[in-house]
């Protein structure tokens, strides 16, 4: 019988992204309730035992996948509001980096999607929420303040443009995982939400 296990001339390092892509389908899949070490490790052709090893066991798992999920997500989130001089070109680069995310791009978005559900699920992770809304606040606190400097979101002060830029955006994102195919028609519609904000 074959044993798994980390293959010959794999590091280590290349065995823990391994472990994490596939927990992070599987968690994205069917909950961190759901997901058990055995679904995950046969999905990365491991034995259970390598995820107690790496990770110390599965929560540990998960919190690793949330932080590399979170960090790789808002860092092209981030890229993308840069870009521009405008909110509207921002949030055109945003809509435009979700939609033309690859396969496993969009793994990232399906895990993220839930995680703020397992986060008030399950009070181990609530802390888990703290640095989402860190990545957030920074990002569209940035946009509120471009906006406000260009006349977009004119009559708006930098609280309340941060939050209602923070709700289209989010919300968004958040009725695009569910729409699926349809998520780009959803997209052109927040573009279009921005552009007459800003023809005020």
């Amino acid at each position: 019988m074959e044993r798994r296990g980390r293959p010959k001339g794999v590091d280590s390092a290349d065995t823990r992204v391994r472990i994490m892509d596939a927990a992070r389908v599987e968690f994205a899949s069917s909950g961190y309730e759901g997901a058990s070490v055995a679904m995950i490790s046969s999905a990365s052709d491991l034995a259970p035992s390598a995820i107690y090893h790496y990770f110390g066991g599965k929560a540990a798992l998960y919190e690793e996948v949330f932080e590399v999920t979170t960090d790789a997500m808002w860092t092209q989130v981030d890229l993308a509001a840069s870009e521009g001089d405008t909110v509207l070109a921002s949030v055109e680069a945003i809509v435009g980096r979700v939609l033309g995310l690859s396969e496993k791009g969009r793994q990232y978005i399906d895990f993220l999607a839930l995680s703020p559900m397992e986060a008030t699920l399950r009070p181990e992770f609530a802390h888990l929420l703290d640095r989402r809304t860190k990545w957030q606040e920074a990002t569209f606190t940035a946009l509120a303040e471009k906006g406000i400097k260009t006349g977009e979101l004119d009559g708006f002060d930098i609280t309340t443009g941060t939050e209602m830029v923070r709700s289209l955006v989010m919300g968004w994102f958040f009725e695009a995982q569910i729409q699926g195919q349809h998520r780009s028609r959803s997209g052109e519609s927040l573009v279009t939400l921005f552009r007459i904000l800003g023809d005020r």
